[in-house]
């Protein structure tokens, strides 16, 4: 029978940006796995190397910090004080990524003031292990081969038990994006195997990270176009603050701000599927094995149409035109940090 353990916190053998753990085992994550699969040059440089762009993309900036908060909402802390002090402690960062993708820490306090608002009192969470959120897992598939992993949540929701996932995403998922999902049934078998509570499926909790809008067009009178926008309550609210309007003028853009949550906040329940989770369970397994057996000598460049969403391509353009990839390396990338230690994917939606 498989060992399996379970943690409140994060510890030195439990680290999802390492393949090795400090006593040499293998540690896989339903990311490592993917990765591997998709290109195992990208598997070396993420998780043999360890290195990671310098510049960090929007979208897993905003999946980040909106992970934090979600947390903190579900342990009863203060989700904003969070984001103030992720604000404080990298306003540099933020100051320099402002002029590439615009405030982003003013865009996530708007978005996530209405995703609470929107949602207040819909769920309830499942306390497991002492914790409401991220509960940590290790489960060895064999001698030496542990799959480890982090659960956003266990909540109660239209009377049954879900496992839910908070993802940020630019294109609103299919079906086809969640059915197939590896993180999705191998999560399910995890909470199954290290004795958490019996489920009835996933919650996919979407959150767009598309800034909200507001007014911009001028009429002939000096006064701002009433004409719908994309914008959510708290932005607009706002922006009738600064500019001194009043909120009756603009009554009908606000209710039509509230009527925008519905697409920039969405909720899909997924039933438990058993066919399909053992299906995509004992495929994961013998990716891990492969894994555990190849990770140090295989890194097959696999070039081709995915390449074009990688954080390593220009890495394998300089190797494939005989440029110096050591320069490249050094002046893109560097060693991964403790901000980065979460597998990236597991918090933004595919693109």
């Amino acid at each position: 029978m498989a060992k399996v353990s379970s943690k409140k916190k994060s510890s030195p053998e439990h680290s999802h940006s390492s393949i090795l753990s400090p006593e040499g085992f293998i540690n896989v994550s339903q990311s490592k796995v993917n990765t591997w699969r998709r290109c195992r040059r990208a598997f070396h440089y993420k998780y043999i190397e360890q290195i990671t762009p310098k510049k960090r993309k929007r979208p897993f900036m905003f999946g980040g910090i909106v992970h934090e908060m979600c947390e903190a909402h579900f342990e009863k802390d203060d989700p904003f004080e969070v984001l103030e002090k992720i604000e404080l402690d990298n306003k540099k960062l933020f100051k320099r990524e402002i002029e590439m993708y615009g405030n982003i820490i003013e865009d996530i306090r708007y978005i996530m003031t209405d995703y609470f608002d929107h949602y207040e009192g819909s769920l309830k969470p499942i306390k497991w292990n002492g914790r409401r959120s991220e509960h940590e897992f290790r489960i060895e598939l064999d001698y030496g081969l542990w799959f480890t992993g982090r659960i956003d949540a266990l909540v109660k929701a239209k009377k049954l038990k879900w496992l839910q996932e908070h993802k940020s995403f630019k294109r609103q998922p299919g079906e086809d994006d969640r059915w197939r999902s590896v993180q999705g049934a191998t999560y399910l078998r995890a909470v199954e195997m290290t004795g958490g509570p019996a489920l009835d499926g996933v919650l996919w909790d979407y959150i767009s990270s598309k800034p909200p809008v507001v007014p911009t067009e001028i009429l002939k009178d000096g006064s701002f176009s009433k004409k719908k926008v994309d914008s959510l309550p708290s932005s607009l609210k706002a922006w009738i603050k600064k500019n001194g309007f009043k909120k009756s003028d603009y009554k009908k853009l606000l209710d039509e701000a509230v009527e925008n949550r519905d697409h920039h906040f969405i909720r899909v329940f997924s039933p438990l599927r058993p066919r399909v989770v053992d299906l995509l369970w004992n495929d994961f397994v013998d990716t891990a094995h492969e894994i555990q057996e190849l990770h140090l000598k295989s890194k097959t460049m696999s070039i081709g149409w995915g390449c074009r969403m990688c954080e390593f391509q220009p890495l394998c353009k300089a190797e494939a035109h005989g440029t110096d990839v050591e320069f490249v390396k050094r002046t893109q990338y560097m060693k991964e940090t403790d901000d980065h230690k979460r597998d990236q994917s597991e918090r933004v939606s595919e693109d």
